[in-house]
């Protein structure tokens, strides 16, 4: 609850209006000392992306003869996994903002006493790589299903392990776990 302003004594004070007082609420912007996250340089990699998958597509589809099946695979893993890059390039600076804001950062130890050794860099943004990966993962073993229940079973085997690497990952960098325990 706000406090309640008293009317002043003084008839020359003039109260302002509550449009002026919206007004100056509205042109205040929140200061905040935190540089600004640089955003993707897309150009660039749109030429990298055009770069690389041009001999990709020309190698499975002129130089080698693959069969239809295993193309129709490779063709998906290769559309989830690009699908899987910009998702994780999207919510990178979006996990960024909200680790700083939690005080989940740190500082680089070796541009200290220079100007960037005070800019906080956000921790524990492994979390989201690994969480998009494992997302995709699951999505591509639903297409790639087969009714090799070896190959399922080693690869969820992976899929597991993946998980909980990522879970202790996150958990030493937000507990900050010692070295030697």
């Amino acid at each position: 609850m706000a406090a309640r302003k008293r009317a002043s004594t003084n008839p020359s004070v003039k109260e302002p209006s509550p449009k002026e007082i919206d007004k100056t609420h509205q042109s205040k912007s929140p200061i905040t000392d935190d540089p600004p996250i640089a955003p993707p340089k897309s150009g660039f990699i749109f030429k990298l992306i055009l770069f690389f998958s041009v001999p990709y597509l020309y190698l499975i589809f002129y130089h080698y003869k693959i069969d239809l099946e295993l193309r129709r695979s490779i063709i998906i893993n290769a559309g989830l996994s690009l699908a899987g890059f910009f998702v994780t390039l999207r919510m990178i600076p979006v996990a960024s903002r909200y680790v700083i804001r939690r005080n989940l950062f740190g500082y680089d130890i070796n541009k200290r006493g220079t100007p960037q050794g005070a800019v906080k860099v956000p921790e524990s943004l492994g979390i989201v790589v690994g969480i998009s990966f494992l997302v995709l993962a699951i999505v591509f073993q639903y297409f790639n299903f087969t009714s090799d229940s070896n190959w399922l079973v080693e690869y969820n085997a992976a899929l597991a392990s993946i998980c909980f690497m990522t879970l202790l990952g996150f958990v030493d960098d937000v507990l900050d776990v010692p070295w030697r325990v």
